[in-house]
């Protein structure tokens, strides 16, 4: 029996589209996908505990989401992300459809959520992921599957999780949380 750690070892953009090297490339430094996605639930649950509540709502554009409509959508991609990679990681050749982000936006009702109840669900869906790849070997971590015209693999997709976690909550820091006191 083996004991190398399947979860030691970068993303292979050459599995992955594009857009992706962007989301790798947030969480350089960092070489266990475990590990890593332990590092930014923690993370990520104390800044949404530490944001301020008068910006739940604030918009830094009229054509930008929300500070929670941020958030939900992180929570929503990576929910996403989490069934391709089951998908993938069980060898299921089915082509799986993409997704239009603006309109799940426009649809998942955070205009009527809290944050504290966001940075709740964050916490439930990363720990879903979490368990979801502990339970892999590392030939599922890397089986290939499609998505979006695109293939991808398990392991790609949870290091794509951290970096578009990281990628928002930089967005938030320098757009959002203009002209408060929070140091962040």
């Amino acid at each position: 029996m083996s004991l190398e750690n399947p979860f030691k070892g970068r993303p292979n953009p050459e599995f992955a589209p594009a857009y992706a090297k962007y989301y790798f490339d947030r969480t350089i430094g960092q070489e266990d996908l475990l590990s890593a996605l332990e590092k930014d639930l923690n993370e990520t649950a104390n800044f949404i505990a530490n944001l301020p509540e008068s910006k739940a709502d604030f918009q830094y554009a009229d054509d930008k989401w929300t500070l929670k409509g941020v958030i939900l959508h992180f929570i929503e991609t990576e929910r996403i992300f989490q069934y391709r990679a089951l998908r993938f990681s069980r060898k299921d050749q089915t082509a799986l459809d993409g997704f239009d982000e603006d309109w799940y936006v426009q649809h998942n009702n955070h205009d009527q959520r809290t944050l504290e109840d966001l940075r709740l669900e964050f916490t439930d869906v990363r720990k879903a992921s979490i368990s979801l790849f502990k339970g892999m070997t590392g030939a599922m971590l890397d089986a290939a599957g499609t998505a979006n015209n695109t293939p991808n693999t398990p392991r790609n997709l949870g290091w794509i999780m951290v970096g578009h976690v990281i990628h928002h909550c930089n967005i938030i820091k320098e757009r959002y949380l203009v002209d408060t006191d929070e140091a962040f």
